[in-house]
């Protein structure tokens, strides 16, 4: 088998290299491979055209490529919305990278600073006390969009339980100008409030602050 780079050309204002790869079988068929390096990588690796590779150098190139080609789709989506690292994971093997390759891209976006899981959160936090959230419902939020669950506790314990309590209270009176005297409808209106992601000592004291 023989394994050859016949064309290189420069992409991304020279911070990557596209290689074009003739492998010849030796049968009398012959296929061309488009590959993708970051430049340090090419030049690391003393690339050029017309360089010859055995499979081993060959099979590394084209793992370095699927990395450099899900590390700039993964750069394409932070630049849309934040992310956790395990999102951006998922969210690239939704657009066909490999696990593998997908995992390594956000773990490298994580250490290049790309994400920051500690700034999101506390970013995702303050959006949600805007929109009245409890803590409950907020936790869940955000486990659900792939936060570290440990950084998210942490984010959630420095919130004053006084806020939350006049949340809650802003929330009741938004939902509802006077609070109803009839049970069944009391039971509906607190259970609405515990989806908000309240707690019933949290909803009590609210209660008190909007006169019930």
């Amino acid at each position: 088998m023989k394994i050859e780079i016949t064309s290189v050309s420069a992409l991304s204002e020279g911070a990557e290299m596209l290689l074009t790869v003739r492998i010849d079988n030796g049968d009398g068929r012959a296929e061309r491979r488009k590959l993708i390096l970051f430049t340090e990588q090419y030049l690391e690796l003393g690339l050029c055209r017309g360089a010859m590779l055995d499979e081993e150098l060959f099979d590394r190139i084209e793992e370095l490529s699927k990395q450099c080609i899900a590390i700039r789709k993964g750069s394409k989506l932070l630049s849309y919305s934040a992310s956790s690292r395990a999102r951006l994971a998922k969210r690239l093997m939704q657009k066909g990278i490999d696990r593998e390759s997908a995992e390594y891209a956000a773990h490298k976006l994580e250490s290049l600073g790309a994400i920051d899981e500690e700034a999101d959160v506390e970013s995702a936090v303050r959006g949600y006390l805007k929109k009245l959230y409890g803590k409950k419902r907020i936790y869940r939020e955000l486990c659900a969009k792939g936060y570290d669950r440990d950084i998210v506790s942490r984010e959630l314990a420095c919130i004053d339980g006084d806020v939350l309590v006049d949340n809650c209270a802003a929330l009741l009176k938004k939902k509802h100008k006077t609070f109803p005297d009839d049970p069944e409808t009391q039971k509906k209106i607190i259970a609405s409030l515990v989806r908000y992601g309240y707690s019933f000592d949290e909803i009590k004291k609210a209660l008190i602050i909007i006169g019930k």
